[in-house]
């Protein structure tokens, strides 16, 4: 009988402890709206902190493409981490740069080539990258698109082509040896900036804000959580 009431009794706390929120005028939701190239393993580390420290408070993610034009975006986020340091509805500063790598599957013929890999020698493979809104030419050569990392990703590794991916998001293949670095002349790494943006209307910052802040500045050692 008492485990039968257990689940009940904690709804019924959750509840109370919910109003009380309210009556508080604590927020209860933050909007959050981050790119998809963030370090998927920083930022759930980060939103299980924040869900632990405001269980009340509920985080509504949306992950956005880099390079997404910014009348494709909610605009409505109170926090965002973006490529760009302005955003149209907030001001932002560095958080940190993702490191790209130029990389193909370690079958691919480009490792086979006994010369420097440069623009020319890459012109006749398919670069792989990210879905852009507004695409441009590349000097070297035929670009194929995809709509995701993750496919961009598999596209590589099924030799489709050679792309620049996120480092942090092909360690395992990289480590096991199915994706290998490309010897490129010049430009093997690219990085690029990521921005903090906060809303411009969210003046002054509440408390549940600003500690999600002050995680995302965090070294990754000290808001990276042991799983």
């Amino acid at each position: 009988m008492l485990n039968q009431v257990k689940p009940l009794l904690k709804a019924f706390a959750y509840v109370e402890t919910r109003a009380a929120t309210l009556r508080s005028g604590m927020r209860t939701r933050i909007d959050l709206m981050v790119d998809s190239i963030f370090p998927r393993s920083r930022l759930f580390a980060i939103l299980r902190q924040f869900q632990q420290l405001y269980p009340q408070t509920q985080v509504r993610l949306t992950e956005v493409l880099e390079n997404s034009r910014a009348d494709a975006l909610n605009d409505e986020a109170d926090v965002m981490v973006l490529t760009r340091r302005q955003d149209i509805t907030g001001l932002g500063e560095w958080l940190m740069n993702i490191d790209f790598v130029a990389v193909a599957h370690h079958a691919h013929p480009l490792f086979a080539l006994d010369t420097p890999l440069n623009d020319e020698v890459l012109r006749p493979w398919p670069r792989i990258q990210i879905a852009d809104s507004q695409p441009t030419a590349h000097p070297t050569g035929e670009s194929w698109t995809f709509s995701t990392i993750d496919a961009a990703i598999e596209a590589v590794m099924y030799q489709v082509g050679y792309g620049w991916l996120p480092e942090e998001r092909i360690q395992t293949p990289l480590q096991q040896g199915i994706l290998k670095t490309l010897p490129l002349s010049h430009g093997v790494r690219r990085a690029t900036p990521l921005h903090l943006i906060v809303k411009r209307s969210l003046s002054p910052l509440d408390e549940q804000v600003e500690t999600l802040l002050r995680l995302f500045k965090q070294e990754p050692s000290s808001s990276t959580a042991t799983l």
